[in-house]
């Protein structure tokens, strides 16, 4: 299978994030650590919840060998259309009593109810044609998409703040507006892929890799956002913050690669051979590596400079735990590519529980880091971790390959007369 338009989800997303890059200034200029931790707490509820839309189901459909019938897709979508309406009509009675009796700001509550719920209704509107897409391999769709929600979700609401409107009014307009948008172009661009009709497509809703896929995709969710559930509990919104802060610096230096090659992995490596999966797997993660590396090299003195010019040093503590996470952006780069290559090497609950030792791993290691160093440990055990994913995921693969992925990362193969791409997968 060809998989198409890797270069311009690349660029979309890149140019997305540049101009995300200049929303965060404003945000790190107008809002302080506590009011970041809860638009970072909105986004993560959002995407908790949408998890439950899902279901896991889009990628088991990319991922599956064979494909499934419009009956398949249909029912896929009539059971996400109905998890997400029975959320939404739990989400704001939730809200209301956050603000009664958790003591939870109005706007606070406000902008947390309107993230959940458009996460929930615009995906349960597009899962079937993301898959769909993302299956074909008709990345530059996706990447139109995807590069239009982060403008409107990150870059949009610092426009409203500058035309005077209140903060949590123009985070909350972004987060709407941005995974509207990502639903409608989905939902457009679906039409170039049509549903599988040959005779080998499944007949059955694939429930079990689903919920493996889910699985997967919570455990992740949980290591993500140990900042928001462990830090902030023990001490306090303005560490959460200023764990926010660093972790989105962390996204924008290492993201649009990273970002890239995640999406078009599964699909670029399913059909593939076990020798040659393990070498463009290699070839990928040497293509990664060359520009990602500099820009995280970069990220500590570009934000210690930024800090004390534009910011009068108010994310000194930001600054405090961000080695720490740019040491585990870089331990864990591998595993941008390990992680999709043993979804499609291994059965998908064979992979949800090595990610389920990992995530306990990881957790265990950030309570005791937290107990011992305090609010900074946190960072201390993620830099741990990442290494560790990343050896555990290498000893999942060494039955698939891993030897002859070691030897092409040190020696590439080459061959002659042929022009070999920029970017990975292509």
């Amino acid at each position: 299978m060809k998989v198409q338009g890797v270069a311009s989800l690349g660029v979309a997303q890149g140019l997305a994030l540049l101009a995300a890059l200049g929303g965060a200034v404003a945000y790190a200029t107008w809002l302080d650590a506590a009011g970041l931790a809860v638009w970072a707490l909105a986004l993560g509820a959002g995407r908790a919840a949408m998890l439950l839309v899902d279901g896991g189901f889009k990628a088991a459909l990319v991922r599956h060998p064979e494909g499934v019938t419009p009956g398949v897709e249909r029912q896929l979508a009539r059971a996400s259309a109905a998890v997400a309406l029975v959320l939404s009509m739990l989400v704001l009675p939730a809200a209301g009593l956050a603000v009664t009796h958790a003591g939870v700001a109005t706007p606070d509550a406000a902008l947390v109810a309107c993230s959940v719920l458009a996460y929930v209704l615009s995906h349960a509107l597009s899962l079937v044609g993301l898959a769909r897409l993302e299956r074909a391999g008709h990345f530059d769709l996706v990447g139109r998409a995807e590069a239009g929600a982060i403008l409107l979700e990150f870059a949009l609401p610092a426009l409203l703040m500058v035309l005077g409107l209140q903060p949590w009014l123009a985070l909350t307009a972004g987060v709407v507006l941005g995974r509207f948008a990502r639903a409608v172009l989905i939902m457009n661009g679906a039409r170039v892929a049509p549903a599988a009709a040959n005779a080998q497509a499944s007949t059955t809703v694939p429930w079990g890799d689903g919920l493996a896929m889910q699985g997967i995709a919570a455990l992740s969710m949980v290591r993500d956002q140990m900042h928001l559930w462990l830090v902030a509990p023990w001490f306090g919104a303005s560490w959460a913050g200023a764990y926010a802060f660093a972790l989105i610096a962390c996204a924008l230096a290492s993201q649009v690669l990273v970002g890239t090659m995640t999406r078009v992995a599964v699909p670029a490596l399913r059909p593939l051979a076990p020798k040659r999966r393990a070498l463009r797997a290699a070839r990928a993660l040497r293509r990664l590596a060359l520009p990602t590396l500099p820009l995280l090299a970069l990220t500590l003195p570009v934000l210690g400079w930024a800090d004390a010019q534009l910011w009068d040093g108010r994310w000194q503590l930001a600054l405090t735990v961000l080695p720490g996470l740019l040491l585990r952006m870089l331990l864990g780069l591998p595993l941008a590519v390990l992680a999709p290559w043993l979804a499609v090497a291994l059965p998908p609950a064979c992979a949800a529980r090595l990610h389920g030792r990992w995530t306990l791993v990881e957790v265990l290691l950030a309570c005791l880091a937290l107990a011992v160093l305090g609010p900074t440990g946190l960072a201390v055990s993620w830099a741990v971790g990442g290494l560790l994913g990343t050896l555990m995921f290498a000893a999942a693969l060494r039955t698939h390959g891993l030897p002859l992925f070691l030897r092409a990362l040190v020696r590439a193969p080459r061959r002659p007369g042929r022009l070999r791409p920029v970017l990975p997968w292509a």
